[in-house]
């Protein structure tokens, strides 16, 4: 099979975080005025061995041990440790000595120490990058979408299905979270893997996308993110990779592959092409900015959104990737409110019990209600997460 092989350029257009499941806490860094700098464990314990104060360490360590759970935790740091236990001054060049990784705090205050902030997936030299795996997803939904949207396979695949068995399982949240669960399953092996369950007859095998090149440190910042529109607002400290930075993968496709053979119908070729590709996620980012534009946020925003749209081309195509997205942004689940608002806020209802936090709060005429947003240090919000576009490297 013939591969083809192009190098995709991607530019952070708003800040972006793809998480790698770890929280950093005070006790994880030093802080040295606007800058922190994220320990690593072996270099920090050479250090300790060449000052000799390993047991002084230890001794401090069970002191905290003794407060978790109390208001006093929040008054235990890293950088109180050298400065109060060590007596030492020049934090700044321990800093430097131990740390995996400097992090400056870009429009936003040091995290509460013992929730700390979400860290960004790093490779094993500990910097920032797109994984392959959140791009390809990224992809998969948009090809799912432009699917639904032919004929009558939104109403034949997703709405019927959903309609007949939250019907059955009401009331019963394990099986209504199962059931919900197997719709999706089965829309995907009906639209992508010609009705198979297994992953070797699924039509983005031939769609093959590589991790992106690792950000520099200094493309990465800490930055506030909250919740919009909510009686309780929430807040998280996050990794982020800024705004302006740029990196780049490679996209391999193979357009000759052996469809028939798999159960796939041959007009699934045509997604078998970079320049079809693009258009889909031109257009899925169409819907998704139009969408935003028709909520709530603060006036700053939406002249965010605005630019977004007016970057958004058929060969340069915007995509949302990472954390904060929300329900309608990884989901196909947008297409049924923009077509059937009322066929969309009825199943809303009925998938309450199989929604996020069983669905507490949900209005299902206003679902989802909370999105989020980057903050600046005044804590008005600028911008939403997650936008990039990507351009074809055609050097």
């Amino acid at each position: 099979m013939k591969h083809e092989v192009y190098t995709v350029n991607v530019e952070v257009q708003t800040p972006v975080h793809v998480g790698s499941g770890e929280t950093v806490n005070a006790l994880s860094y030093l802080r040295v005025k606007d800058m922190l700098y994220v320990i690593d464990d072996d270099r920090w314990q050479r250090w300790l061995e060449a000052q000799n104060v390993t047991s002084r360490f230890l001794q401090w360590m069970d002191s905290v041990a003794q407060v978790m759970g109390t208001p006093q935790q929040r008054q235990m740091s890293l950088t109180r440790f050298l400065t109060d236990s060590l007596r030492r001054q020049d934090v700044e060049v321990v800093a430097k000595q131990v740390a995996a990784y400097p992090l400056r705090m870009e429009e936003c205050g040091e995290p509460d120490a013992v929730r700390g902030l979400k860290a960004h997936l790093r490779d094993a030299r500990r910097r920032a990058y797109l994984p392959g795996s959140s791009l390809k997803g990224v992809i998969r939904t948009a090809l799912l979408e432009d699917l639904l949207l032919e004929d009558d396979h939104l109403n034949r695949y997703l709405q019927q299905p959903l309609q007949q068995r939250l019907k059955t399982a009401a009331g019963d949240r394990r099986r209504l979270r199962r059931e919900v669960r197997e719709v999706w399953q089965q829309m995907e092996q009906a639209l992508l893997r010609g009705g198979k369950q297994k992953a070797n007859f699924d039509l983005l095998r031939f769609v093959m996308v590589s991790d992106g090149e690792p950000f520099a440190h200094e493309q990465v910042s800490l930055r506030l993110v909250r919740s919009e529109n909510t009686g309780r607002p929430t807040q998280t400290w996050l990794e982020m990779v800024r705004a302006g930075a740029s990196t780049r993968f490679t996209l391999t496709l193979l357009p000759d592959a052996p469809l028939k053979p798999l159960g796939l119908d041959d007009t699934l070729r045509e997604y078998l092409l970079w320049e079809t590709l693009f258009e889909v996620l031109y257009e899925r980012a169409e819907r998704r900015l139009q969408r935003e534009l028709q909520y709530a946020y603060p006036a700053a925003v939406k002249q965010e959104l605005q630019r977004l749209q007016s970057l958004n081309r058929r060969d340069a195509p915007l995509l949302c990737v990472g954390w904060g997205q929300g329900y309608l942004g990884t989901t196909v689940m947008g297409l049924v409110r923009d077509d059937l608002p009322q066929d969309y806020a009825q199943m809303v209802q009925n998938m309450r019990e199989a929604l996020p936090r069983r669905g507490q709060g949900v209005q299902p005429s206003n679902f989802p209600k909370t999105r989020r947003t980057v903050r600046q240090r005044n804590e008005q919000a600028v911008y939403t997460p997650g936008w990039v576009q990507l351009r074809l490297n055609e050097t």
